[in-house]
């Protein structure tokens, strides 16, 4: 099988030409697998400026669960007769040759998990927006897509809807570059360590943990194991909260306190 490799590209890699040409990239899910892609939507990006958008619907490896559905309102009969993301990739292949812009690391994690499950092989550079907002406008009440573009007066788009989102992304992208400037953040700790506290903050900016963060922390947590041999104790319990694909009040609320933990041993 061919192996899969990512570039994540950190805040002082990146040059002049990756933040001005560059595709932001968007992934729903069908259900709690990475790899259940139901629609991807790209935004290119070329010399700073947007210059084609197009979203796909895509059949996803294990169906539809309820609860996803809610979310973006993606069922099983728009997506029946739909290639699933293999049959579909040859159509969109070339967009992953360009630096890849998302807003979390979610994006990076489901095109990684469909590479690996339909054998593409791919190698791509990404990079994730909200942990540069958390970096630059560190004041903000939180770094979600929808918060970020009214801070910078963009357009409303239709959150969850994969064309629109990657175009907010896009936009995002291009106004915390005109606010780089520059300027880097300072670093105290391992950049992993670093990266997780920038994730926690997010994750408790509202002070809650839903069902998609908790998911974004298990896929974090079992991405890095720096992390995960610092913090034993969160790993297993978010593992155990999401065994049954449910969070629910008690489960959040264990999940926050253990977050608030780890945040203050991380200050």
């Amino acid at each position: 099988m061919l192996r899969t490799t990512i570039k994540c590209l950190g805040v002082m890699s990146l040059g002049e030409t990756i933040m001005r040409d560059f595709i932001a990239i968007d992934f729903e899910t069908g259900n709690p697998q990475r790899v259940s892609a139901c629609a991807v939507g790209y935004a290119r990006v070329a010399n700073g400026e947007i210059v084609e958008s197009k979203s796909h619907l895509v059949r996803p490896v294990g169906g539809h669960a309820p609860f996803q559905s809610k979310i973006h309102g993606i069922k099983h009969e728009h997506t029946e007769a739909r290639p699933d993301f293999g049959e579909l990739f040859p159509e969109i292949s070339e967009i992953f040759q360009a630096p890849l812009v998302a807003h979390s690391r979610f994006d990076q994690q489901v095109l990684s998990a469909l590479s690996e499950h339909f054998g593409l092989g791919l190698h791509f550079e990404y990079f994730d927006t909200s942990s540069l907002a958390k970096e630059v406008l560190p004041d903000l009440k939180n770094h979600k897509l929808k918060t970020l573009a009214k801070h910078f007066g963009l357009p409303k788009f239709q959150h969850h809807d994969a064309r629109e989102d990657a175009i907010a992304c896009a936009n995002i992208c291009l106004k915390l570059h005109e606010m780089l400037g520059g300027a880097e953040p300072q670093e105290t700790v391992s950049d992993e360590l670093y990266e997780f506290k920038g994730l926690i903050r997010g994750i408790l900016a509202d002070n809650e943990v839903n069902y998609k963060e908790a998911y974004e922390l298990l896929y974090w947590l079992q991405d890095h194991h720096q992390t995960t041999q610092q913090f034993p104790e969160l790993s297993l319990a978010v593992r155990q909260v999401l065994e049954d694909d449910e969070l629910d009040h008690i489960e959040a609320d264990l999940l926050r306190r253990m977050l608030n933990s780890a945040a203050k041993e991380l200050s």
